[in-house]
Parts: C-alpha cells; structure tokens; sequence
C-alpha cells in the first residue's frame, strides 16, 4: 500500500539570488530553506487551528483581517473569480506537494535575471 504524501508539512522554500561563495563577484540561484520539523526535533508544534482557537480563546485578534480589508481582498479578487468562472483565464495545475508549475518557475527564474545590483556583474 502507498503511504499517502504528508502534506501538514511546516515548511517554506523560497528561491534567491545570492553572492557565489569566494572572492569573485558572481551570482549563483539558491533557495532559503525553513522547514521546521528539522530544527525543532522533539517540539510539539501546535495545529493551525489549535494555535488559532488559543488565541482567539485569549482576545489575540491579530489573525483576522479587519472590514475594511476584508472589502478590498475582494474586490481585487471578485473580477479574477469571475474570469476563472467564464474560462478567460486558466489556472495551471500542479502536483500537490511540488514546488509549484513549471510555468511559474520559469517565468520567474527569466525575471530574476533583470533584478540585479547596479554594480553588480551582468546575469
């Protein structure tokens, strides 16, 4: 039987553009990697939910959006939401559990390239 992918998984990776180790000034993509399950061996770490019901136990509002904002998410989202719903636009899939779609690694793996220090040699 396969063992389902563990999808409750703290994490976050996120691609950057650093300084290539030595003394040349060249630039090399790296990712910054916080996974928590590593660095934090023999914790419990609390559901989201759990933590969420806590604080809101304990008056902690800090998760929730105000009105006001709460008006302006969906009024940037409501147009793109309908537009998905009229087929104008597709979302592209991905496997659950990748780092996302080819197309949106590619894409941004072409614009880091423009994001570069002044003094920094050209990409």
């Amino acid at each position: 039987m396969a063992q389902a992918p563990n999808l409750h998984r703290e994490q976050s990776t996120t691609p950057l553009v650093v300084k290539q180790p030595g003394l040349e000034m060249s630039t090399v993509q790296s990712e910054l990697d916080l996974s928590y399950r590593q660095p934090y061996q023999g914790i419990t770490i609390p559901e989201a939910y759990e933590r969420l019901i806590l604080d809101t136990i304990k008056g902690d509002q800090q998760h929730f959006v105000r009105r006001d904002e709460l008006k302006a998410s969906w009024e940037i989202f409501t147009p793109l939401l309908h537009h998905i719903d009229k087929r104008e636009f597709k979302p592209i899939p991905y496997k659950p559990g990748s780092r996302g779609a080819a197309a949106y690694k590619a894409s941004f793996d072409h614009n880091v390239a423009s994001w570069c220090h002044p003094r920094a040699p050209n990409l």
